[in-house]
């Protein structure tokens, strides 16, 4: 059985815990130790005492003394490249939370990293490795619907105050302390999925697709060094024409959760109720007929652990390598080499709550410049 490092086991992290506590016999593997300084503030923190795991301040502290098969790397963005050169050249095979990284020089670095180890990364952007979608994926790449001409993805969840001072309030940071970039925003995480979706789509195999020319508005509502909300328009290297709509600036009873319309050249494929079905992925030919993945986002964090895993073992594909979440990182860095800083709203729209602020009308706005693939004019921001 694998032994498992696990490097963060607050936020996201704990659902790796409950994960392998649960299953992890399913995947030949055991939670073998945490790397975290914060276990206390863990919500599984009960859990990872009854179970008896040792506890580490950091990974480095972990292999001195010991080590893993694989470690799973659940920290704040701007710890990944440290730690994930630590654990691959502590020989360890990798699976690192996505985004892989606040930069482009950090992602590289993590590349780099990889090949001078020779050990495996797999980064978990987790619609990578749903069954449903990768079976979409390889019927698309087939030629079943011909070429992709365009994709466009909308997602509009609410954030609060708490949201942005969780944990050590890296969140909508640039930097941290030491310098580390950080850029974290609503397109490198909260949304980072379905913004990456559409370039690993477009792109060959599970390389993800490089996107040139942009346009875009990034605004915040909030009190944040980044953005809040992202309208952003591109175009890929082959031509594919991309819409991503984003917002946390949104007021709470108006949840947009994940849509997407992608226009192949004899087929349109739609998620999340912009077809028939309310939550799954569907492909409506130009026919008529209908071909139903029934995707869902259950068990996403399971799917993508038994994927990696099974490539580490030599047993699959690395769904998601290094070098297609470049192609991420790569996009949202041309963003602040375009603008140094982003838009602020119109303030009579900005509605300061208690707990949270949103923008009046934004919901609306969003849902039309989706519709219609076009950025928001300004008199509607």
């Amino acid at each position: 059985m694998k032994k498992v490092l696990l490097v963060g086991c607050g936020g996201y992290g704990a659902g790796y815990v409950d994960m392998l506590l649960e299953h992890g016999d399913q995947v030949d593997a055991k939670l073998y130790a945490i790397a975290d300084p914060y276990v206390e503030n863990s919500r599984v923190k009960d859990r990872i005492y009854q179970a008896g795991i040792p506890i580490y301040q950091t990974p480095e502290e972990f292999y001195e003394k010991d080590f893993a098969d694989i470690a799973i790397i659940s920290t704040p963005i701007m710890l990944h490249a440290h730690q994930t050169e630590v654990c691959l050249m502590a020989g360890s095979d990798v699976l690192l939370e996505k985004p892989i990284s606040g930069s482009v020089a950090d992602a590289k670095r993590i590349q780099a990293a990889r090949d001078k180890s020779g050990k495996k990364l797999v980064i978990g952007f987790q619609w990578s490795a749903n069954d449903a979608m990768l079976q979409f994926k390889k019927d698309a790449d087939a030629g079943l619907y011909g070429k992709l001409l365009s994709a466009k993805s909308l997602v509009l969840w609410p954030r609060d105050f708490a949201y942005y001072n969780r944990g050590t309030r890296w969140a909508g940071k640039k930097y941290a302390a030491d310098g580390s970039a950080i850029f974290d925003s609503i397109a490198s995480n909260a949304t980072a999925h379905y913004l990456f979706n559409m370039l690993w789509v477009a792109g060959k195999g599970y390389e993800a697709a490089k996107v040139g020319d942009v346009s875009f508005f990034a605004g915040k509502a909030n009190d944040i060094e980044t953005y809040d909300t992202l309208v952003l328009k591109g175009k890929t290297e082959d031509g594919v024409e991309l819409f991503f709509g984003a917002s946390h600036a949104i007021k709470r009873e108006k949840v947009q959760n994940p849509i997407f319309e992608y226009k192949f050249e004899k087929a349109t494929a739609y998620f999340g109720g912009n077809g028939r079905s309310e939550k799954g992925l569907e492909v409506i030919r130009n026919d008529g007929s209908i071909v139903d993945y029934g995707m869902s986002d259950n068990n996403g964090l399971d799917q993508k652990v038994e994927k990696a895993f099974a490539y580490f073992d030599g047993k699959g594909e690395n769904v998601c390598p290094v070098e297609a979440a470049i192609k991420h990182i790569e996009l949202l860095e041309s963003l602040w080499e375009n603008r140094e800083t982003m838009e602020s709203f119109s303030p009579e729209k900005v509605v300061t709550l208690p707990d949270m602020v949103y923008v009046a009308g934004l919901e609306d706005t969003l849902k039309v410049c989706f519709k219609e693939a076009r950025l928001p004019s300004p008199e509607e921001v």
